[in-house]
């Protein structure tokens, strides 16, 4: 009969901080113009480390100059998690829509954001967030 260390079988959700995610300079695309700030830095993992899932909860809303927003999660350069922002109303918790595969991070590993979207005036506020990961250590 084997041996199971529970800890790796866990999954806590883990508020990850509230963000604000900034205001579009100008009309048209923000193709990640609004990256992470040194106000927004997500946490780095002690062990290794797979986030399953991703929740955010809106705190305030985007304003109606926002379209088409998403804010995008990245291990490195490849994109493990995406929540479309656009609809968000204050108090509404939105799901991600995870890619397991880019989702496992090496211990020290570190998870960035970065906001896509479309803004149809200067000045369009993206809102405000908590956000939360579904996190489980895996064995090295």
């Amino acid at each position: 009969m084997g041996y199971s260390d529970q800890k790796f079988y866990a999954r806590p959700l883990v508020a990850i901080g509230a963000f604000d995610l900034g205001t579009s300079t100008g009309a048209g695309t923000a193709s990640n113009s609004l990256t992470q700030t040194a106000a927004n830095v997500l946490p780095a993992f002690a062990r290794r480390t797979q986030i399953n899932n991703i929740q955010v909860e809106c705190i305030t809303a985007p304003n109606a100059s926002a379209t088409a927003v998403v804010l995008s999660f990245l291990n490195g350069t490849s994109t493990f998690g995406a929540v479309t922002l656009t609809t968000a109303t204050a108090g509404q918790v939105l799901s991600g829509v995870m890619t397991a595969a880019n989702a496992v991070f090496a211990a020290g590993g570190q998870p960035t954001e970065g906001l896509i979207g479309t803004f149809t005036a200067s000045g369009g506020t993206a809102g405000k967030y908590s956000i939360q990961f579904e996190q489980q250590e895996l064995n090295s």
